[in-house]
């Protein structure tokens, strides 16, 4: 019996339009693609292995990187909203133009190459939070409070690279982090440090037809004629223009370009000579060019000298910083006019040219014989600074003293943001460009930036290519055909595909299969006891691979199955894809693309990417406005920032663990220590000594006129550092309290079984005492403040939990970047009579087995019960207040400040 073949469609529809995010994304997941420069991939030879097997690495044959994302994970922070005012502008090869004016396909400029890009997609209009950025140079530019800018912190030390290695302090920032920041700069914090966005590279212009015709005067010569020449309208009506100059240099280039320098008379005394130019074809130019009668206060640059080539734009800066331009001895130079036109038009020149130029006003005037003072008109000097500074001069006196290196190469060049305000809400639109670094250029030549979608890429890519298998995995094969299957059959759909016809699907074996033998295979992939090692993905071969809520999933079956794509990728991909989406979660996922233990970004492996994304970058309007609809009914806060928003640091309480009363929408504080932190002030350092997984210690402050309790900090003793016993951590600590410049003396307190003696023999010698030796006796001025002995447990969780609460006006704030804290707050489980659960757990690597919650939390509990004790007696006492505190030097009532 004959199987009917499948056919391929006459007409595929496909419909796909990716937000901003979701093109970044598509980008890495393009066959034969490099998303750092858009360059092929081919396999090049790196050497034998151990057993003298030839080894290949994936290389691009443009940029040569060998950094080429292979495992992606797509999810987390959202990513919608990046808007711009209507009314705002963007640079085009023709000029600029407002946002409301741009169509999906229209040009615009890049600010990387200064080339040209198009836009691939324009989102809706609405309204947003908008916030005033302003710059160094006097600009400003209005944007939303979610919209994305590149920058990097001056003085900044860090240790993030790029992918080629070199150090890299760029980052992405919303607007409104950067008001954030720099509202913290006025209250007195980061001095000397500044937000720095990068320059555009010089934007080459494309002319429209309306300036198609050559120039009619050579740049050169108009820059000189506006910087010292005469077309007033009693020259122009003698046919003539005059130039007065000292220099023969720039009498030369006159020569050079044609026109007589023959006649000329100098002022006794004047090394300056006057030179009357008689061409009739340089005045009718003037006169077109509407230059003609204009005196030194009205001068400016016709608009197609202004989006002239990159080249004729430098020549006629030179022509003016040769007549009226100044270079001192550091190489600055600057240029000086009394008309706020040419100012503002030499301004807008070297912007394009990836410049930065700030126009000042300088009141002018004189005094007379009399002593009365004679106002003449204000002059403008323009402050240039540019890469290349050489360039744009050609006089030899004033070249030499030009420099290629901005600030002698200490710096690199870039426009700092001085304020940031708050001007309201307003409706503005993003746009999205086909470049995956999504910046592109904005009034006054600013820099800024810019499950779903992997069905559609396997769907797509089993189109394009035949006999290819893809795989869609998720942790049961339930959740995966209640969910993306059912997305994967949608896409079908509407690209017009029909069952039967174009493509079968086998829901006993779990495939769909294209008329071109491309598959689509569903795999399990939840951990089965009897299958530990995934032995049932057994030796099959796979080309590429979605896998869907991947938090669900343990690292080790992504790595199983990743290491399964080798089916015709040589001649498909290049290299292995692995698309990963999830929702943010508390799991290995976080660690390896996203965030460390203490909130910092982690630098992904090589081969491997995080894009950001969430339900606000869903194309799909409609299908956006039902879902957020949805989720904005959770009741929940925890659960509504993680899912809605994509949040990665917000958290919930669970209703099992022992501290019910914490919570992360009232006591987790985004950057709490920058905001409360004072270096005059005591700090309590707070410490447990169990050594695994690690060591810990708290540190935190206390305001007790506002009744709040400051948790500034978790420091980890890792056993990988060697920092998991006393000595080490304690000269950790040490090191950053010198770097925190911290003069307020320090209360070293924690866990009293501490006290016991260390294994050294020596009397007197236990672990508060080797901490306090090891601070020493110098600024710190440590002192030991402990309990006599652990306080009840099950009493001192409940104390906890009424502080939580609220307990006598009490308030506990939390830096957010204290991630195991939180994790002990969050999943420390109850026992029946109230005590934490100290369940054990085995290091598979080590073998060592330890309790994996309570240890920070246990710092949290000491902290309390000492240092509000009068709040602590009276809960435990029933209120009469008495108790005692002992310390191991001497009693220190109260926390004086």
């Amino acid at each position: 019996m004959a199987v009917n073949r499948l056919k391929a469609p006459r007409n595929v529809r496909i419909d796909f339009a990716p937000s901003p995010r979701q093109y970044e994304l598509w980008k890495l997941l393009q066959p034969n693609y490099c998303p750092h420069c858009g360059g092929t991939i081919e396999q090049v030879f790196i050497g034998y292995d151990q057993q003298q097997n030839p080894q290949y690495k994936p290389q691009c044959t443009k940029c040569k990187t060998q950094n080429l994302p292979q495992l992606i994970l797509g999810g987390g922070a959202a990513g919608g909203g990046k808007a711009g005012l209507l009314d705002s502008k963007a640079c085009t090869p023709f000029g600029f133009r407002k946002i409301r004016d741009l169509k999906v396909g229209d040009i615009i400029s890049s600010a990387t190459t200064g080339r040209q890009q198009r836009i691939i997609w324009l989102h809706p209009i609405e309204e947003h939070d908008y916030y005033r950025i302003h710059f160094i140079d006097g600009t400003h530019y209005d944007c939303s409070s979610g919209h994305l800018w590149q920058l990097h912190l001056s003085r900044k030390r860090t240790k993030r690279k790029d992918a080629e290695g070199n150090v890299c302090n760029e980052r992405i920032w919303s607007a409104r982090m950067i008001h954030d920041w720099i509202c913290r700069k006025k209250s007195g914090m980061y001095k000397g440090m500044n937000l720095i966005i990068p320059l555009c590279a010089p934007v080459q212009f494309t002319v429209g037809n309306r300036y198609k015709q050559t120039k009619p005067i050579e740049p050169y010569v108009l820059g000189a004629l506006l910087g010292d020449g005469c077309i007033t309208r009693s020259v122009i009506e003698a046919n003539a223009v005059q130039l007065t100059t000292m220099d023969d240099e720039i009498v030369q280039k006159f020569m050079q370009y044609g026109y007589d320098m023959g006649h000329s008379q100098a002022k006794a005394g004047s090394r300056a000579k006057s030179y009357m130019i008689y061409n009739q074809a340089l005045v009718e130019a003037l006169c077109n060019l509407k230059l003609s009668g204009c005196d030194s206060s009205n001068k400016f640059i016709p608009d197609q000298y202004k989006l002239a080539t990159i080249e004729e734009r430098k020549r006629l800066i030179q022509g003016i910083m040769d007549t009226d331009g100044y270079v001192d001895e550091r190489g600055h130079i600057s240029y000086c006019t009394t008309s706020r036109r040419l100012a503002d038009d030499v301004a807008f020149i070297i912007r394009s040219l990836g410049g930065i130029a700030t126009v000042k006003r300088n009141p002018s005037g004189y005094r007379d014989r009399s002593g009365c003072r004679v106002k003449c008109n204000d002059s403008y000097d323009v402050y240039i600074r540019t890469r290349m500074n050489p360039d744009l001069v050609s006089l030899s006196r004033k070249r030499c003293r030009c420099r290629h290196e901005y600030n002698g190469g200490v710096s690199e060049l870039g426009k700092r943001i001085i304020d940031a305000e708050y001007i309201g809400k307003r409706e503005g639109r993003c746009i999205t460009v086909d470049e995956p670094c999504g910046l592109y250029i904005t009034d006054n030549f600013t820099v800024t930036h810019n499950s779903y979608i992997g069905s559609v890429w396997l769907v797509s890519s089993c189109i394009r290519f035949e006999n290819i298998r893809a795989v869609v995995g998720r942790k049961t094969l339930k959740s995966l055909k209640e969910s993306t299957w059912n997305t994967i059959k949608a896409i079908l759909k509407d690209w017009g595909l029909k069952e039967d016809v174009n493509y079968k699907i086998n829901n006993l074996e779990g495939t769909l299969t294209f008329w071109n033998d491309s598959v689509i295979i569903m795999k399990e992939m939840a951990d089965i006891p009897s299958d530990p090692n995934f032995e049932r993905f057994g030796s099959s071969e796979y080309t590429i691979a979605l896998v869907d809520e991947v938090s669900e999933i343990s690292e080790k079956a992504v790595e199983v199955l990743f290491s399964r794509l080798r089916w015709r990728i040589h001649d498909t991909f290049k290299t292995p894809r692995m698309l990963l989406t999830t929702n943010p979660t508390i799991t290995w996922v976080r660690a390896r693309f996203v965030q460390d233990e203490n909130g910092e970004s982690v630098k992904c492996r090589e081969g491997e990417a995080y894009v950001p994304f969430s339900v606000f970058d869903n194309p799909n309007i409609a299908f956006r406005q039902v879902y957020e609809a949805a989720l904005n009914k959770i009741r929940d806060q925890a659960t509504k920032e993680r899912l809605l928003y994509g949040n990665w640091d917000f958290v919930e309480a669970n209703d099992m663990a022992v501290y019910g009363g914490f919570d992360g929408a009232r006591h987790l504080i985004t950057g709490l220590k920058e905001k409360v932190y004072d270096p005059t002030r005591p700090i309590i350092t707070v410490w447990d000594f169990n050594v695994a997984p690690q060591m810990s210690v708290l540190s935190a402050q206390i305001d007790y006129d506002n009744k709040k309790v400051y948790i500034l900090e978790e420091i980890l003793g890792k056993p990988e550092d060697k920092e998991n016993n006393t000595p080490a951590l304690a000269r950790k600590v040490r090191m950053k309290l010198y770097r925190d410049k911290h003069i307020g003396g320090v209360d070293v307190t924690g866990d009293p079984a501490g006290l016991q003696r260390s294994t050294t023999n020596e009397d007197g010698v236990n672990n508060y005492t080797i901490i306090v030796d090891t601070f020493g006796k110098g600024i710190l001025r440590p002192k030991i403040k402990l309990l006599r002995k652990q306080p009840p447990q099950a009493t001192r969780c409940e104390f906890v939990n009424e502080v939580f609460n609220g307990y006598e006006g009490w308030e506990i704030q939390i830096d957010i970047k204290c991630r195991r804290l939180t994790q002990d707050l969050i999943y420390q489980l109850r026992n029946e009579d109230g005590t934490k659960s100290k369940h054990k757990v085995t290091d598979p690597k080590t073998g060592v087995k330890y309790e994996r919650y309570g240890h920070l939390s246990d710092c949290l509990d000491y902290l309390l019960c000492f240092y509000l004790r009068d709040s602590w007696y009276k809960y435990k006492n029933g209120g009469d207040g008495n108790g005692y505190v002992v310390s191991t030097t001497v009693i220190q009532e109260g926390f004086s400040y």
